[in-house]
């Protein structure tokens, strides 16, 4: 997969708080149209404090079918700050999906605009692969909810202190705590949630960073450090 470089990831937390700030106005948000043929599900673990284990995964989008995946082992010394969790994960994460064929459409374990200055994982890797990207979350980082819907497929929004629309926390499954789907770069928030819903089975997260989470544990398991 073709990649940007379009910054370094060596820098200071003001200097990082500062250029995701900048970073949030490159974002373009946009309905998604037709129907994706590949899509990649990402997730990253941590065998160790210092080394980081992201996993790509290339599935089918109608048949939810594995294809393949792909992964990248690195040794990590940024420290986990709330906020820029991009900047520790970042840099593994681009090495994986460099090694990855072409995808029309990529999810990630993590948040999308729903972050405090709009640019959480999903954003910021979104402008360096220039596609779709939608970030999906097990907990609510930024931004006010109301109460969602016990129903499956139901939405609540989630709100900036502004009144922006950031996202939705989705009801994947009757009686289980909802996801948290925000829009990354190149898609609206009810288009990320669409594709959520028509990825996700009979578990709570969608198929494909739930079968990206599979593979890091196992991954994790086989690596001798």
């Amino acid at each position: 997969m073709n990649t940007e470089n379009i910054h370094s990831w060596t820098m200071e937390p003001i200097q990082a708080i500062d250029l995701q700030t900048r970073l949030r106005e490159r974002l373009v948000f946009e309905d998604y149209t037709g129907e994706p043929e590949l899509i990649a599900g990402v997730d990253v673990s941590f065998p160790s404090r210092e080394i980081a284990l992201a996993v790509v995964v290339i599935m089918e989008f109608r048949s939810l079918r594995v294809i393949e995946y792909y992964y990248s082992v690195e040794k990590i010394n940024t420290p986990y700050i709330p906020g820029l969790l991009s900047f520790r994960e970042g840099p593994t994460i681009l090495k994986a999906l460099s090694k990855s064929p072409e995808v029309d459409l990529i999810f990630f374990d993590g948040h999308g605009i729903a972050h405090p200055r709009g640019v959480g994982i999903a954003s910021h890797i979104g402008l360096f692969v220039k596609k779709p990207t939608i970030g999906i979350a097990k907990s609510l980082l930024y931004g006010e909810l109301k109460d969602c819907p016990e129903e499956k497929g139901e939405m609540s929004p989630i709100l900036a202190p502004d009144g922006r629309l950031l996202g939705y926390a989705v009801r994947t499954r009757m009686g289980v705590k909802p996801i948290f789907v925000s829009p990354g770069n190149r898609i609206t928030p009810e288009s990320a949630v669409d594709l959520v819903l028509r990825t996700t089975g009979k578990y709570r997260i969608p198929e494909p960073t739930r079968q990206a989470h599979i593979l890091t544990q196992e991954l994790k398991g086989q690596l001798i450090l």
